[in-house]
């Protein structure tokens, strides 16, 4: 059984014998690998794409195990769908206005059918990250006093793009990626400015880009020139945290343990309270998905989870300090970033 076969049979198994639409581009991809406007009936042997002529030779070209149906405008969409569902409820991943009365929307069940990974997309996700690794050299190489975030953000997307990677788009900053240096790394979601680094910054680099549809996500703080005794002695807490967070994961660990984990190493410490954050999510077709790694979830990771560890402290009008990883979980977690997490110093 094919890999998109499985995904129609457990979407269809989820929805206890209803019928199953969707019509967001992140669950048409998961579907077919087709990421664009239409939407999609699942059936058993096939999924049936109803998009608009605009989309519809793309779509024909990179539609896995699917029939497509075009209609002449976007608004026949929904009304092709309607068309050719049989009668009875269908379950959808959004309110449908021309389906009302008939659809039960249920966009969570659609996360939890995508929440743990089949073997192509670890394979995509592992290469999303290891091209994201590479472009933190383009970091470390173009940072130094003088150049300003938005200078350090274009070289990173020049190299990013050669890699055949695209913006995630978080959904948390108008920016393709994060470049926060000195007082700026102090806010989680930074924006991208022209601000210069100087010597002495701390510069958070938050990079997260997709590969073949799938996210990586993956944060080093990089210090210019010398920084203080303090930063550097906050750095090694915040790597010990996200260090004991890595540990504490494994198949069958509470999600809220491993955010634990990572917080009572700050807390031992004196810096829990500049956490303003939880410690980690799922990663996938979206940047950020289940699970949530965060106080009190009782939710257990199970094998082939992509989550996110990402501690980090945040003083306000001064610097701020962030490490994260993409891993798997298994017995053992697999890291998928593997770009050094000693201090790297530039300029």
């Amino acid at each position: 059984m094919t890999v998109y076969a499985q995904r129609r049979k457990r979407l269809l198994s989820m929805a206890k014998g209803k019928q199953v639409a969707v019509f967001t581009a992140p669950n048409l991809f998961y579907l077919t690998d087709f990421f664009g406007g239409g939407a999609g009936i699942v059936h058993q042997d096939k999924t049936v794409v109803v998009t608009s002529p605009l989309e519809a030779d793309r779509a024909g070209e990179v539609c896995k195990e699917a029939e497509i149906v075009v209609v002449k405008r976007w608004k026949d969409v929904a009304k092709e769908i309607s068309r050719q569902l049989e009668k009875g409820k269908v379950v959808t991943d959004a309110e449908q206005e021309q389906l009302k009365g008939r659809v039960e929307p249920n966009p969570q069940l659609f996360l939890e059918a995508r929440r743990v990974k089949d073997e192509l997309e670890l394979e995509r996700i592992r290469k999303a990250c290891a091209k994201t690794d590479k472009t933190f050299r383009a970091v470390e190489g173009t940072l130094k006093p003088g150049k300003t975030e938005w200078e350090v953000a274009a070289e990173v997307m020049r190299v990013a793009t050669e890699a055949g990677m695209t913006p995630s788009n978080s959904g948390s900053s108008l920016g393709p990626v994060i470049v926060a240096s000195g007082p700026h790394g102090a806010y989680g979601h930074s924006e991208l400015s022209g601000r210069k680094a100087k010597a002495g910054d701390f510069v958070v680099a938050d990079l997260f880009f997709r590969y073949e549809g799938y996210n990586s996500d993956e944060t080093r703080t990089f210090a210019v020139g010398t920084v203080s005794p303090e930063m550097k002695k906050n750095y090694a807490i915040v790597r010990e945290a996200q260090q004991a967070a890595i540990d504490a994961v494994r198949d069958g660990a509470e999600c809220g343990s491993v955010n634990k984990a990572a917080v009572e190493v700050l807390r031992k410490h004196g810096l829990a309270k500049h956490l303003n954050h939880s410690v980690g999510h799922g990663v996938g077709i979206d940047i950020h998905e289940m699970p949530g790694i965060f106080r009190g979830n009782k939710v257990k990771l199970v094998k082939n989870d992509v989550i996110t560890d990402e501690p980090g402290v945040y003083f306000v009008g001064k610097y701020g300090i962030r490490i994260e990883d993409t891993l798997r979980v298994d017995r053992n977690p697999e890291l998928f970033t593997k770009y050094t997490k000693d201090l790297v110093t530039c300029g």
